[in-house]
């Protein structure tokens, strides 16, 4: 029975002695230091990893702008492959008719009446605005 509480009491003051070196001012300081620097590292990290999703989610956006404007380009291939696309595209760029072709004009209502607001009984208002003063 002496030498189980002997035991027992030499456990009781190892951990004793450990508790005092645990929670010493030094031992706690040197804790913080380290909690410090590992929150540090942590959040340059998160960071980093923010950035890299954002960069992911452009890139992400950016190719899916290039897929639609390859299915776009291959479309505009497809039509040129044809005689009818060529002409189309021709007709496009530059002011070509064919032979026997004429030009039709379409003048819409609104701005024939309003040339015809600015003649009254056959004069221009600038004329007779002149005529006014003579």
């Amino acid at each position: 029975m002496f030498v189980y509480t002997t035991r027992k009491m030499l456990l009781f003051q190892e951990r004793k002695k450990i508790r005092r070196i645990l929670y010493s001012k030094i031992t706690l300081a040197f804790l913080l230091i380290v909690l410090i620097f590992v929150s540090r590292g942590t959040w340059q990290i998160y960071g980093k990893a923010m950035r890299a999703r954002a960069e992911k989610d452009k890139a992400a956006q950016e190719l899916a702008e290039i897929e639609m404007h390859t299915a776009e380009l291959v479309k505009n291939i497809e039509r040129l492959k044809s005689e009818r696309g060529i002409e189309e595209e021709i007709r496009h760029r530059f002011p070509v008719a064919r032979a026997g072709e004429e030009v039709v004009v379409v003048v819409d209502e609104n701005d024939k009446k309003s040339k015809d607001s600015e003649t009254v009984g056959g004069q221009s208002l600038w004329t007779r605005f002149l005529d006014f003063f003579k």
